[in-house]
């Protein structure tokens, strides 16, 4: 008995062929489907980074450091300065009558101490007792330099009192930084000079150094001067850390008493002048 054909219609061969195309595209399609859609093989994919939300992203805070220079000469001032403690550095004039009290001082109030060191000036004027001028013998500069520093006892390094002369003297400055080598002393540039030579011949001697961002008092009233902090906090913001010098003056240490506090509550972390230091390869 003859079997009954299920389809009574046959493909043609345009048909097939068609059919044939159609079947390849279909397999093409779900095989890609089915390979895209398969769990990656542990041993051969990395895992995903999540991206750290910006709230847990560590943000240094802007440093600034606080200089008072001109100190010595008298006493008038002592408790406004120390109300500053540690957040000011003590630049000690030398061989006047209050160095060696404000110098004991600074220890007693756990505040650092520097030697303020007069040094030659383009207008020949006299910074006041133990001057270095550039034309001193070698011996001279040395033995001067030595009288200043023992005059301002718990000293940790110098800036220079005027000098726009003196630091822009290479050999004065080379002599100076080699006798701070010897007493592992830095230097920071108050930068009276644009042709200054501090930076340069402290990487050569190997000396630790720093070089100011601003004066705060150049005109000795408060508006002025808290104007000159409104321009610090920009320079701290922009570069991260910035060191300002301001004067044994009555304006200026009440200005810093009320505007520091609120620096550190806006941010800004006040630290000690010797943190800013940049070091140099021996």
């Amino acid at each position: 008995m003859a079997r009954r054909k299920l389809f009574k219609f046959r493909l043609s061969k345009k048909q097939k062929r068609r059919f044939s195309v159609f079947l390849m595209i279909g397999l093409c399609v779900w095989g890609g489907f089915w390979l895209f859609h398969q769990p990656p093989h542990p041993l051969r994919t990395r895992p995903k980074l999540r991206p750290i939300p910006a709230t847990h992203l560590r943000r240094e805070h802007p440093k600034i450091a606080f200089v008072i220079d001109d100190i010595g000469a008298h006493n008038k001032l002592t408790q406004e300065l120390i109300s500053l403690d540690p957040r000011a550095t003590y630049a000690i004039l030398p061989l006047l009558p209050y160095s060696r009290f404000f110098g004991e001082l600074g220890r007693q109030h756990h505040a650092d101490v520097i030697l303020h060191l007069p040094l030659d000036t383009v207008l020949d004027k006299v910074p006041g007792p133990g001057l270095i001028v550039s034309n001193m013998p070698d011996e001279d500069i040395v033995d001067m330099l030595r009288r200043d520093l023992n005059s301002v006892p718990n000293h940790i390094g110098a800036n220079n009192h005027m000098g726009s002369k003196g630091t822009a003297d290479r050999r004065v400055m080379k002599l100076i930084l080699e006798e701070f080598k010897k007493d592992h002393l830095f230097f920071l540039d108050s930068y009276t000079s644009r042709s200054s030579v501090v930076a340069e011949v402290a990487r050569e001697v190997g000396v630790p150094y720093a070089t100011r961002g601003s004066f705060l008092d150049n005109v000795d009233k408060k508006q002025a001067i808290l104007d000159a902090i409104k321009l610090l906090e920009q320079t701290a913001r922009e570069r991260g850390t910035a060191i300002a010098i301001g004067h044994y003056r009555k304006n200026t240490l009440e200005v810093l008493r009320t505007e520091i506090p609120r620096l550190e509550a806006e941010g800004f972390e006040i630290v000690r002048l010797k943190d800013l230091i940049q070091k140099t390869r021996p």
